[in-house]
């Protein structure tokens, strides 16, 4: 029977993110996963970063929040994560 790889001992609290699929992503953004798919093939697009496992392409719930966060605005324009109005 082969061993199971050890977690590296800083996370080993912690138990890991469950990856999410390109479908999952895109009905969480409701967007098609045409979208996702052409932004990864082309690089266009500012899109939540990805990992491969294999051939598979997931996502880490944790990136896709991030990137969330940083696309929000505020009614007058300006950047929720900057304190620095748009200029216009």
């Amino acid at each position: 029977m082969k061993p199971k790889p050890s977690l590296p001992p800083e996370s080993a609290g912690d138990p890991p993110e469950k990856l999410l699929t390109t479908d999952e992503v895109a009905a969480w953004l409701g967007i098609q996963r045409c979208t996702l798919e052409k932004a990864r093939s082309t690089g266009m697009g500012h899109f939540p970063p990805f990992v491969r496992v294999g051939r598979a392409v997931r996502y880490r719930p944790s990136a896709v929040e991030q990137w969330l966060a940083g696309r929000a605005f505020n009614v007058d324009g300006t950047s929720a994560s900057s304190p620095f109005p748009m200029t216009k």
